[in-house]
């Protein structure tokens, strides 16, 4: 073979080799490629969707709490004003059966009453659970510091928002002694509704119970609506922040996630 054959025998030779080293070492690449994608599939599902998920089952909740409240209110006030104009209606008047209507009124007031306390607990469980996952993403993203300064502006909020709540509440009450409740049922039960004195006396502390105990439920309503409203903003921004970690990597396909 000549010096000329030889050499060009060489050079294609290495031309061979380079590609099918290549070949072996693009294989690689994206069998790797291939790996980090599925990777990255499994975080979506094993982390980011059942955060989201339990977000929206809480979120449910939470919003059904609220407006709970706000009808706790009406109730209130409802079966306030019904054993109002029991007092004051002669017998003769309301008809022999009248006492299902009140009665009625009750028993819807306390089941509304229980379904209020039954989403206080689930939302509480919720809410203590979604928190681990926003922990938990925080970790595996990468971006713990930015979740504890949003974690951290979250609860300045929502402690504000229970401490004007909590002013509120004492307003709401601040002549009302609950000791005195229970003395002030046993002398209406005991006391002669034969006259009109005893009568305006009990509509008046009848009146004034129940415009307390209904703005309560108002108050309630109110301000956990107003931490609704934190609890959706700060799931908003981790949402944005988790979203932009996890496909930041992949936003560019196959040639961004080489170089």
């Amino acid at each position: 073979m000549s010096n000329e054959a030889q050499s060009f025998f060489s050079q294609l030779l290495i031309a061979v080799i380079s590609i099918s080293l290549g070949s072996f070492l693009f294989a690689g690449v994206l069998e790797s490629y291939k790996k980090d994608q599925g990777l990255q599939e499994e975080f979506i599902k094993d982390y980011f969707r059942p955060m989201m998920e339990l977000q929206s089952s809480c979120s449910s909740s939470h919003n059904e709490l609220f407006l709970k409240y706000g009808e706790l209110s009406g109730s209130y006030q409802l079966m306030s004003n019904e054993i109002v104009h029991m007092i004051v209606t002669p017998d003769s008047k309301l008809g022999q059966y009248y006492e299902a209507i009140p009665m009625s009124i009750i028993k819807s007031n306390t089941e509304l009453k229980k379904g209020v306390e039954d989403l206080e607990i689930t939302v509480k469980k919720y809410k203590a659970n979604l928190f681990l996952k926003y922990e938990e993403l925080a970790l595996v993203t990468g971006s713990y510091p930015e979740f504890r300064g949003l974690a951290k502006k979250y609860t300045n909020a929502v402690n504000a928002i229970y401490s004007e709540r909590q002013k509120k509440v004492k307003e709401n009450t601040k002549n009302t002694d609950p000791n005195q409740l229970m003395p002030l049922m046993r002398k209406f039960i005991a006391m002669d509704l034969s006259t009109d004195a005893n009568k305006s006396m009990i509509v008046n502390e009848m009146e004034e119970i129940s415009k307390i105990t209904a703005q309560h439920s108002l108050i309630m309503a109110e301000y956990e609506e107003l931490i609704f409203k934190e609890d959706n903003n700060f799931f908003l921004s981790l949402h944005d922040l988790y979203a932009v970690k996890i496909s930041k990597k992949y936003s560019g396909g196959f040639i961004s996630w080489i170089f």
